[in-house]
């Protein structure tokens, strides 16, 4: 599970030649011309945000950036780009914004927020504000609950982030270390779900099915997978059956869990692939555990939007490859 990562760093070009300068990152840099929210959204971590102004600002805001160049270089590399190919003759002075990073969290954020200034103090801004009011030296932390591996848009934060007046080699070793404990003091009841999947297929292909679960958890940083095994699952009174067993660590409630496995037991078209059934303290967690409301229940339909709503979260290159797998599953079958 992906808790901490960095996230882009911001350049900014003080220079006469602004064309110039913009022309050699677009053109020998890959560079793409963006404005500060959506460079923000197509960064990773190994991006870098290049503000290019005239040469007369001394403590450079957002808005007199004349143009802004996102390139999907650290900003050493953009430095050593410029120096190598002779453009920094055209450069009045470059300097460094705060660095960024970005933090995962879970249950309450509040309680997060307030941990981490208690211990390394900063303060609540937002991004134009971090940017113009941060230095070199200090860290803008941005908090998030989805999967940071990938790219995050605005609606994906939350919405303040804390700029701290630490270097970000500092935070990142500190919350590197500590950052799990803040998020476990965040947590309802201050603990983790240790849960236990079981994977029963009658036509026998467990690698086929467990390779699919572990893809999905891995693809929305879900939790740790702290052990594997063979099980007897107990399908029916006096009746055993042998499954394969994944047990996994993570702040996600078994209610959660539960929908996941349930939009995994079936493809597509609606077919029955495989039992993934759920287990928590030694209980197994049924499909009506998920939600108490009374009156008739159709148990295929509540898979197929649960299904619908997994496919929400997936990327299109993801959903593809789950749809590839579950093919693959169902053509040993014939």
């Amino acid at each position: 599970m992906l808790y901490l990562r960095m996230g882009p760093r911001f350049l900014f070009i003080r220079t006469e030649r602004i064309q110039k300068v913009k022309d050699f990152f677009l053109q020998e840099g890959q560079g793409i011309h963006t404005t500060f929210q959506e460079g923000l959204e197509q960064s990773t971590e190994d991006s870098t945000l290049i503000f290019i102004t005239e040469k007369h600002h001394e403590k450079t805001s957002i808005e007199d950036a004349k143009e802004i160049i996102l390139v999907n270089e650290v900003a050493s590399a953009c430095l050593a780009g410029m120096i190598n190919h002779h453009v920094s003759q055209w450069v009045f002075r470059v300097d460094m914004g705060p660095a960024s990073m970005v933090m995962r969290v879970a249950g309450d954020e509040q309680k997060i927020i307030q941990r981490i200034q208690e211990v390394y103090g900063g303060k609540l801004v937002d991004w134009e504000e971090g940017v113009k009011q941060g230095e070199k030296g200090d860290t803008i932390l941005s908090l998030t609950k989805n999967p940071i591996s990938g790219r995050l848009s605005s609606k994906d934060f939350i919405n303040a982030n804390l700029l701290l007046a630490h270097p970000v080699s500092f935070i990142h070793k500190k919350l590197r270390n500590e950052g799990l404990l803040f998020i476990t003091q965040s947590l309802e009841n201050s603990e983790w779900y240790d849960l236990q999947i079981n994977i029963y297929d009658s036509w026998g292909n467990y690698k086929g099915h467990h390779d699919r679960l572990i893809f999905i958890l891995s693809q929305l940083e879900i939790g740790m997978i702290l052990g594997e095994t063979w099980t007897k699952d107990h399908a029916l009174i006096l009746y055993s059956v042998i499954a394969f067993q994944v047990r996994l660590f993570t702040t996600y409630s078994p209610q959660e869990i539960k929908k996941l496995t349930m939009a995994l037991e079936y493809d597509q078209n609606g077919e029955r692939q495989v039992d993934f059934d759920l287990y928590y303290r030694n209980k197994k967690i049924s499909w009506v555990d998920i939600d108490k409301r009374k009156g008739r229940r159709n148990k295929l339909e509540e898979c197929k939007q649960y299904r619908e709503e997994l496919f929400l979260k997936l990327s299109e290159e993801t959903q593809n490859t789950l749809i590839r797998m579950e093919k693959e599953i169902k053509a040993t079958h014939s």
